[in-house]
């Protein structure tokens, strides 16, 4: 295995990463990408020199990418238990909707700071960073379908709109932080929910078919 700066790290030295990559979403959310230097970065983090985040990262790209992994990971803790609480494959699909804005909405900094650098990635990353957005609505759909409970439509077509709306509410806060994502998320929820849901299946949940 190869070594990296990240798996070398002592707890004291785990920490201070740490330190440093809360304080980079800090920055990147109020500065962008661009204004969030290591000097600023340095500042906000409370540590003596530069050096320091040298050592942990060796670019501010490799900065960025543990900044985006951090979000990530707190989203996927955030959403999975409530995801796997709900029972059938149109409450998960209502319950990853609503649990992904509302872990933005409870985490704006992460939010916007998220928006930001993904607002600079190469289109290469963009890719990759759609794909594995995608992948888990993908298999929830392709679950829902195999029940007999969601419609069976273009999985590839119905991910990429669910995480569209869901992406675009993040940049619409991001630009007017007075929006109300748990409101968007009920609308959003129920919209695909209502979109997806197998005609067999309406009546059940009481819905008139179209």
């Amino acid at each position: 295995m190869q070594v990296t700066k990240q798996n070398r790290q002592t707890p004291s030295r785990a920490s201070r990463r740490q330190q440093i990559i809360d304080a980079a979403i800090e920055v990147v959310a109020r500065e962008g990408v661009a204004g969030a230097s290591f000097e600023k970065i340095r500042q906000h983090a409370g540590i003596s020199s530069t050096r320091l985040i040298s050592y942990h990262f060796d670019s501010k790209d490799e900065l960025l990418y543990a900044v985006v992994e951090q979000i990530v990971s707190q989203a996927v803790g955030f959403m999975q238990p409530r995801i796997a609480a709900a029972s059938g494959a149109l409450a998960q699909l209502d319950a990853y909707i609503r649990s992904n804005l509302g872990f933005l909405a409870s985490r704006p900094t992460y939010l916007i700071a998220a928006v930001k650098v993904l607002s600079v990635a190469t289109p290469e990353d963009s890719r990759v960073t759609h794909e594995q957005a995608e992948a888990p609505v993908r298999a929830l759909l392709r679950a829902g379908r195999d029940s007999g409970e969601l419609r069976a439509v273009d999985e590839a077509v119905a991910a990429m709109a669910i995480r569209s709306a869901i992406d675009g509410a993040a940049i619409r806060y991001s630009l007017d932080p007075q929006l109300d994502l748990t409101a968007l998320a009920d609308q959003l929820a129920q919209l695909f929910t209502t979109a997806l849901v197998a005609r067999s299946n309406e009546q059940n949940q009481g819905r008139t078919p179209p």
